[in-house]
């Protein structure tokens, strides 16, 4: 039996990520943190600044996994409408958090303006977590609400900064609080690579695959000049397994190694 894997999605937003004026940090950042925890990543997704692009995004996400992280659109600009677009999915008002508020009169004093403050209005019954510095804000959906369409109970959505350092710092800190995140146990991953083209690999691997369901395994073909200037193909196979079946990606990469034979194994390309 494949054992049960917690999973998550991502929604970046920012008209910067889809125009290529910026080059996206944090969602990968955000598999990296996801995939090491044991957490399935299910999706990606970049969309604009629009509410509507967001809330459909957002609802669609929760359709799929109870965990959404967002990234971006949380500052004191025209452009940055997270806040609403949450508010607006999940059938939340906006209201004025007042540790939010306080904390920006804090920073900003005498010099605050109304620009400033709307950083305080957040969906109602957002939780701050991760304090130090800048909050991070969770929404969690516990009743499905009057929002644009139905969500699964016990559903969570983290907010995230766009600012990649920013980001990054938030989530350490949030791994930072005991059982603040799912725990999946982790993934073992082992490599093997081999001087066999797709083509000839195919068989014997898609015998590997029928073997070891439990194990995530991928091919990746990566093609290289020798010093003579010909093409070689060298494919990296990984075999990625979870939890409590984390020993099952050393035999399945052992396996495939023996149905290979050592003649067709060899070194990574450098």
């Amino acid at each position: 039996m494949v054992p049960s894997v917690p999973t998550a999605a991502i929604l970046l937003i920012g008209n910067e990520l889809l125009s290529g004026k910026i080059r996206d940090e944090n969602g990968y950042f955000l598999a990296t943190v996801l995939r090491r925890r044991g957490i399935r990543l299910l999706e990606m997704v970049t969309v604009a600044d629009e509410l509507e692009a967001i809330g459909d995004a957002l609802l669609r996400l929760l359709e799929r996994t109870p965990l959404v992280f967002t990234s971006g659109g949380v500052g004191p600009t025209h452009d940055d409408v997270t806040m609403a677009a949450l508010a607006r999915a999940t059938g939340r008002p906006l209201v004025t958090h007042p540790t939010m508020e306080a904390l920006l009169r804090r920073h900003f004093g005498a010099t605050i303006t109304p620009e400033a403050l709307k950083m305080a209005e957040v969906p109602e019954g957002c939780l701050l977590r991760a304090e130090r510095g800048w909050p991070v804000l969770r929404l969690d959906l516990e009743a499905p609400g009057s929002g644009l369409r139905p969500i699964p109970a016990a559903s969570r959505i983290y907010v995230l900064p766009g600012i990649p350092e920013l980001c990054r710092a938030k989530v350490e800190a949030l791994e930072g609080l005991p059982g603040e995140l799912p725990d999946g146990g982790g993934w073992a991953l082992e490599v093997l690579h081999t001087s066999l083209d797709e083509s000839d690999l195919a068989e014997p691997l898609n015998q590997i695959v029928a073997r070891f369901a439990d194990v995530e395994i991928g091919s990746y073909p990566r093609w290289t000049a020798d010093e003579g200037g010909r093409l070689r193909c060298v494919v990296r196979v990984t075999f990625e397994s979870h939890g409590a079946a984390l020993g099952r990606a050393r035999d399945a990469r052992d396996a495939l190694a023996l149905a290979l034979g050592p003649a067709a194994l060899t070194d990574p390309p450098a």
